[in-house]
């Protein structure tokens, strides 16, 4: 059985999440110079400047948020099951148990199959938090993992 302590995401998984936040600020700045320019009649380059205002703090904070979350994103595999930390303000831990895995995908989408990257998706019995994401993994590292859970389960009787 195969174990290892508190690992975290990959490094270009936080490339691809400011990318995705990159073009969200740009539809959410839009927001603030619409409804300024409706309330004070404001010229054009005003809007413009304004649009850029918002833009920058938007981003700003978003980038300083996108940092804390990935640093305190982590994940560790112990005889028990997978456990997941992960949060800036509000923090969660999720423990999958080895014993409740009922099976496991691997997701990839564009982004992520241009740094080799996938989403490890955890299904486990029961009906609260049934399906555990843990994204940013390297496609063969989420593979490795997803063995690891599936070679334990079947080993076992379980229910």
């Amino acid at each position: 059985m195969q174990t290892f302590e508190s690992k975290a995401l990959e490094q270009d998984y936080l490339k691809i999440v400011r990318f995705s936040w990159l073009l969200t600020t740009l539809l959410m700045a839009s927001g603030p110079t619409i409804l300024f320019s409706a309330i004070f009649e404001l010229k054009w380059y005003f809007s413009v400047i304004t649009y850029l205002a918002s833009y920058l703090l938007l981003y700003g904070l978003i980038h300083w948020y996108t940092i804390h979350w990935f640093k305190a994103y982590r994940y560790s595999l112990n005889e028990a099951g997978l456990k997941i930390h992960k949060g800036v303000f509000w923090q969660q831990q999720n423990m999958v148990p080895r014993n409740r895995v009922q099976h496991v995908d691997i997701t990839t989408g564009p982004l992520e199959r241009r740094y080799d990257l996938g989403k490890l998706v955890v299904h486990t019995a029961g009906t609260r938090n049934a399906t555990i994401t843990l994204p940013g993994l390297m496609h063969q590292h989420a593979a490795d993992l997803r063995q690891e859970l599936i070679n334990t389960n079947s080993s076992e009787d379980t229910v």
